[in-house]
């Protein structure tokens, strides 16, 4: 992080969320500028969870704004935004954006800078969490994609095999090695989808591993040989056999769940416990969540990022107090609530002081994944060019896997686009 965020002023002379939302969020929003603009606050979502959540947490805690929601897919928010900032009209005041977006969005200079509401507060935050361009803070990234390997344990106890405690990611593969031979190849630990979920899926090892294509400044920064020693243990999996090809999207995949073909895979909060519940109601107490194993025995234990979002405001909307409150307003108590009941993980680390996340899942054998899986972070990752580094890294990669390129070659034509942007 930015150091320098820490020697800003802090707004109204004060440190904590709820002094700086009650002593600085004022009823008065509408004294500067047009009265009827600043009482309406635009706010454009994409997950269809955050209407509900708004319009009875936020709004009954600033009554003062009139709210508008507006929904829009996850696949057109970033252009319709970019096509509003462009015309410098029609903004909204505060829009959701994918974590994956917001580097080259935040590059643009036209976010609300919260340093002096979040930079006192960067402690209290995992590395990675506070995001930002042009060395401000312009948000913080909600519902963290921290990795964690799900298990079916029992269906590896069946075979008398279990992932050791504090496991390394050599440890893991002994084990699909193992499986791969008590299965007769049937089983599998490993999953990798095609095209971009698995392009994220590299990423994610890679960012475990403290891999990044770009510094905060949006300059390539990427360690070629970290990448390629990532890519060639991914793709050596899948030449050994022991990676099952689908994505969780597929109805297939469920069925090779429930028909214990796949019995491990890495995934984030989202997909790995939630969809996992919602899929396959009948196998819950015989999975198990395991942090994500290190690559050496010696390393500190870091996950990858598969995801995340956050919510930022408009430097040139019509509301920028409002904006802030209601940013600042997800770490409330009521705040921090409703980002565990939507997202299941919540990236303030005092979140435990203020509601209660020591949340026993049955399906889970009474293991409490949210805050297990929360515990460990994810390095600094900074998405700039996304889209484009997204589909360099997609090309490149399934041409790895199948076997047009080594990792190497690989690495080196996904650096040779990268550098061309």
């Amino acid at each position: 992080m930015n150091r320098a965020w820490k020697r800003k002023a802090v707004v109204c002379g004060v440190t904590a969320v709820a002094v700086v939302l009650t002593a600085c969020g004022s009823d008065d929003a509408g004294s500067t500028g047009d009265e009827e603009s600043a009482d309406e606050l635009e706010i454009w979502v994409f997950s269809s969870s955050a209407p509900p959540v708004i319009e009875d947490g936020f709004t009954a805690a600033f009554p003062q704004y009139d709210v508008e929601i507006v929904e829009v897919p996850i696949a057109d928010v970033t252009q319709r935004l970019v096509v509003a900032l462009q015309g410098g009209d029609d903004l909204p005041d505060v829009v959701q954006v994918p974590l994956r977006e917001s580097g080259g969005l935040f590059a643009t200079g036209q976010f609300l800078d919260l340093s002096e509401e979040l930079g006192p507060m960067e402690d209290d935050f995992a590395d990675g969490i506070l995001v930002g361009g042009n060395g401000e803070i312009n948000s913080f990234t909600m519902g963290p994609g921290n990795m964690g390997l799900w298990v079916n344990q029992e269906a590896l106890a069946e075979h008398g095999l279990a992932i050791p405690d504090n496991p390394t990611w050599d440890d893991v593969v002994a084990v699909a090695r193992e499986l791969q031979t008590a299965s007769g190849g049937k089983q599998y630990l490993f999953v990798q989808p095609p095209g971009t979920n698995g392009a994220n899926m590299f990423n994610a090892f890679f960012n475990s591993r403290g891999g990044t294509w770009w510094d905060e400044d949006g300059e390539l920064a990427v360690d070629e040989d970290l990448a390629t020693q990532t890519l060639e243990f991914m793709v050596g999996l899948d030449q050994e056999g022991l990676v099952y090809h689908g994505v969780w999207t597929d109805a297939t995949y469920w069925d090779a769940i429930r028909n214990q073909e796949i019995v491990g895979w890495t995934m984030n909060f989202g997909v790995g416990s939630t969809s996992l519940q919602e899929n396959v109601p009948e196998q819950s107490g015989q999975w198990q969540l395991v942090t994500w194993p290190t690559w050496a025995e010696s390393d500190e234990q870091r996950t990858g990022v598969f995801g995340g979002s956050l919510y930022a405001g408009l430097d040139g909307a019509d509301n920028p107090q409002g904006a802030r409150d209601f940013i600042m307003w997800w770490l409330t108590p009521e705040g921090l609530q409703a980002q565990a009941d939507t997202l299941g993980l919540v990236s303030y680390r005092r979140a435990a002081e203020e509601i209660d996340l020591d949340i026993e899942d049955p399906y889970f054998g009474g293991q409490n994944v949210r805050h297990d899986l929360a515990s460990v972070p994810y390095p600094a990752f900074h998405f700039f060019h996304w889209p484009e580094t997204e589909a360099a890294i997609t090309a490149a990669v399934d041409q790895a896997y199948a076997g047009d390129l080594t990792p190497a070659e690989a690495v080196e034509q996904i650096v040779a686009e990268l550098s061309a942007l």
